[in-house]
């Protein structure tokens, strides 16, 4: 699948805003479903940003590991929070030698405010431990490339407020997307089993087995989007 078909794949969830939660609220909502899970095969190119403390960060970096995505802003009252929050649960859940095999990252969608003295202190508020976690953001023409190769489509509203396609994902240890998350947030119970099986691919001398899997393929269908009582959809 190319990132193209993946953005229109993507793009079909709708970009909707869900009713407000607390930002710091690590608790799973019961009235909300969980991100729709499809296992994709798109390669990710390397990209150059800048991180919470300001320095330069490239993607191709992080090569042999096993990275959680996630698309967020700071200043969003819904869904941003929820994926934050899922991801902090699966790093939690990891043990200390698979943690130390894995890493996260956390993409803005609005770089206008997401500058990183901000993402640094949304991170803290999250209790992020940026050690082995890193929110990114730059200019919008290097963040654009960016979002595009995820399939994620970002339309400004206004200043703090952004709607975009709702994505977390996993990449393997080449820098190969397999497993994207849309619609909502993922569950992290999935999301851990996701992750830990591309982390069995890995052989004892750090190379990721090679994939025999087909390119594209999808084991769900492409996901609706959601039309709760209180959402707001785009097009």
């Amino acid at each position: 699948m190319s990132a193209v078909q993946f953005a229109l794949i993507a793009g079909s969830a709708g970009l909707f805003l869900l009713p407000a939660r607390g930002a710091g609220n690590d608790q799973r909502p019961h009235t909300v479903p969980s991100a729709v899970r499809r296992e994709v095969s798109v390669p990710i190119p390397n990209f150059s940003l800048t991180d919470q403390s300001g320095r330069p960060f490239r993607f191709e970096s992080l090569r042999g590991k096993v990275i959680v995505v996630g698309f967020v802003y700071t200043s969003c009252p819904d869904v941003c929070p929820l994926i934050t929050a899922a991801m902090r649960r699966v790093q939690t859940g990891l043990s200390d030698r698979e943690r130390a095999r894995v890493f996260f990252l956390s993409i803005t969608t609005d770089p206008e405010v997401d500058v990183p003295e901000v993402l640094n202190s949304y991170g803290r508020r999250h209790g992020i431990n940026f050690s082995r976690w890193a929110f990114l953001t730059g200019a919008q023409k290097a963040l654009h490339p960016v979002w595009r190769a995820f399939g994620v489509k970002v339309v400004r509203k206004a200043r703090g407020l952004v709607d975009h396609t709702s994505l977390a994902a996993l990449v393997d240890q080449r820098g190969t997307m397999r497993v994207g998350y849309t619609g909502t947030f993922p569950d992290d119970g999935e999301l851990l089993k996701d992750l830990r099986s591309l982390l069995a691919r890995e052989q004892t001398d750090g190379r990721a087995t090679p994939d025999t899997s087909p390119r594209g393929a999808l084991t769900t269908p492409p996901v609706q989007p959601h039309h709760g009582a209180s959402a707001r959809t785009t097009t």
